[in-house]
């Protein structure tokens, strides 16, 4: 009895640890393929900064690596490939419903050149801005492949290398949201950013600060993990301001409109002694305009009347004469 009661015990820690584990893979990737969605419902991908994903792929490569050093979590690990896999699917609707002018659609190369050129890949001034959707492919492949080589000269044994790696790796995913906030900013707009997304972030980040205090993860990640906490409430704000048609807009109106329901009766009442005095004014107008017209109207009729008498002396004299 006493060992069926242990293995209850010993069995429910494990079953809450699998289902954290789970969802610490898969939650922080789920607002992506939402993201995707969107895009696909709205046949544009205006709006959304596509730095955000190169942002994400580098942090999660080079976490990859800090991994390889450090071997923390496994499912840190996972959750790294996941996110990767994730942008490279959003980054693919991103490309294919970027509007861009006639002139600067590109012909169509075959695979073989794609292959081949590496020209514009290791271009400064084209990283992240190239013309075809292969280019893309190569730079993450083009990634994994230095990162590999520095580590295998480095060696597994340099600590100081990969808590580089790792303080990097966080630091990048740590503001991976500013360029959002700053494109939002800008375009005062988040219509073809998903709501989902967002909630998504804010759920995961905030589950994965969680997740991080309790399986004493490396110090970079914890310190990571709150200010991105920061960054979601940014960005959730922004949604609520911003986004006309989302359930946060509606939200934050009618919350103003509770608050702020005695002005907002004040300033109905002074409209409507507003508009009392412009009718009276109007009618006053009118009236005035009336008693000119009646005015010039007898003017009119007793010009009329000498000139009528003035034409029967003429007509009188006339006669006189003959």
């Amino acid at each position: 009895m006493n060992e069926m009661e242990s293995n209850d015990k010993s069995s429910s820690p494990s079953i809450i640890k699998l289902s954290a584990d789970f969802l610490m893979i898969f939650l922080p990737s789920f607002g992506y393929f939402f993201q995707a969605i969107k895009f696909q419902k709205t046949k544009s991908s205006k709006g959304f900064s596509k730095s955000l994903c190169l942002l994400l792929l580098l942090a999660n490569i080079l976490r990859i690596y800090f991994w390889v050093g450090k071997k923390f979590a496994k499912s840190l690990l996972y959750q790294s490939i996941v996110v990767i896999i994730s942008q490279i699917y959003l980054m693919h609707y991103y490309l294919k419903y970027q509007e861009r002018p006639k002139e600067e659609i590109p012909p169509e190369k075959s695979i073989l050149n794609h292959i081949i050129s590496w020209k514009d890949i290791l271009n400064p001034k084209k990283i992240w801005n190239w013309d075809y959707e292969f280019d893309y492919y190569k730079f993450i492949f083009f990634l994994f492949f230095i990162f590999s080589i520095i580590c295998y000269l480095v060696g597994v044994d340099s600590q100081p290398f990969y808590d580089l790696i790792g303080t990097i790796s966080v630091s990048i995913e740590t503001f991976i949201e500013i360029p959002q906030i700053k494109e939002n900013c800008v375009t005062k707009n988040v219509k073809n950013l998903s709501i989902t997304m967002v909630l998504m972030w804010f759920i995961g980040d905030l589950f994965k600060t969680v997740y991080n205090f309790s399986n004493n993860s490396p110090i970079q990640m914890i310190l990571g993990g709150l200010i991105q906490n920061c960054e979601d409430i940014i960005l959730s704000s922004q949604v609520i301001i911003y986004s006309e048609d989302g359930i946060g807009y509606k939200i934050f109106r009618r919350t103003s409109k509770y608050f702020s329901l005695n002005n907002y009766e004040d300033i109905n009442d002074n409209k409507k002694v507003i508009n009392d005095k412009i009718d009276f004014d109007l009618e006053e107008n009118n009236r005035d305009k009336m008693g000119i017209l009646k005015i010039s109207n007898k003017d009119k009729n007793k010009n009329n009347k000498n000139n009528f008498e003035d034409d029967d002396d003429i007509n009188i004299d006339t006669d006189i004469g003959k």
